[in-house]
């Protein structure tokens, strides 16, 4: 079975414009998830899916694979099938290019998940909520998950009756990383934009609505994604003060 990561990027963005090109301790941001994708055991074929020229000549001088997708793609995941021509994998772990504090050890265990699990054609990384503040911030993505971590649906807002303490059993953070087939890749591909998927804007809920079952793969914790100002700030500083960070950080100099 081949697995592979890609990682698809672009300099457009609303609330932060050329994010994957901001500099983090001297690196641009796509360095360092790019670095951290290399430190997987046993390392997996990366590229880095973009339509940026400037994106491309950048990743040039840091030694990563790039390939030249389409300016047209909505997601990440668009982008994903147009490079999924060419790559030809078994399956496609989407990292995104803002995940800038993503941990090696949890594409290791997706990899490792993705081996062992027959039939399963779509992963995604969940973990805990820490607060019941969490239960009703419509910019954290959640999901009900069922008793093995299979997803039942994904939204931001919880809708569900019982007590909050209760709802922390079923209800998990959905994470910035996934895994797709080749085959669930295709009929996602070619579906067009699903109702629910772009009323709540979530990239995922595509493949529910399209009748793919979707498993969580729980990790300890999810640090942020980058998309603010204030995000990149707070990045900034797990990376200069949490020990985890600082170890990975070193491994990547």
């Amino acid at each position: 079975m081949k697995i592979g990561i890609i990682i698809p990027a672009r300099l457009e963005s609303e609330r932060l414009p050329n994010k994957v090109i901001k500099s983090f301790l001297g690196k641009p941001m796509i360095e360092h998830v790019w670095r951290r994708s290399q430190l997987v055991n046993p390392k997996v074929e990366t590229v880095i899916a973009t339509d940026s020229d400037e994106i491309a000549a950048l990743c040039e001088t840091f030694g990563a694979k790039t390939l030249t997708t389409s300016s047209k793609h909505i997601n990440g995941l668009s982008r994903v099938g147009e490079a999924s021509k060419t790559l030809n994998w078994d399956f496609y772990i989407v990292l995104q290019a803002d995940e800038i504090l993503v941990e090696p050890k949890n594409l290791d265990k997706l990899i490792s998940k993705i081996k062992v699990t027959k039939k399963q054609q779509f992963f995604n990384l969940i973990t805990n909520l820490t607060n019941y503040n969490e239960l009703s911030d419509k910019n954290i993505v959640k999901c009900l998950v069922r008793e093995d971590n299979s997803i039942i649906n994904i939204f931001r807002k919880s809708g569900s009756v019982t007590s909050e303490e209760n709802q922390l059993n079923f209800t998990k953070k959905i994470c910035g990383i996934f895994a797709i087939s080749k085959a669930a890749l295709e009929i996602v591909a070619k579906a067009p934009a699903q109702r629910i998927e772009v009323s709540e804007s979530i990239e995922q809920m595509k493949v529910i609505e399209l009748g793919i079952e979707m498993l969580g793969v729980e990790i300890e914790q999810n640090y942020p994604s980058v998309n603010t100002e204030a995000e990149a700030l707070e990045a900034l500083k797990i990376l200069e003060t949490d020990q985890k960070q600082k170890t990975i950080f070193n491994f990547i100099k």
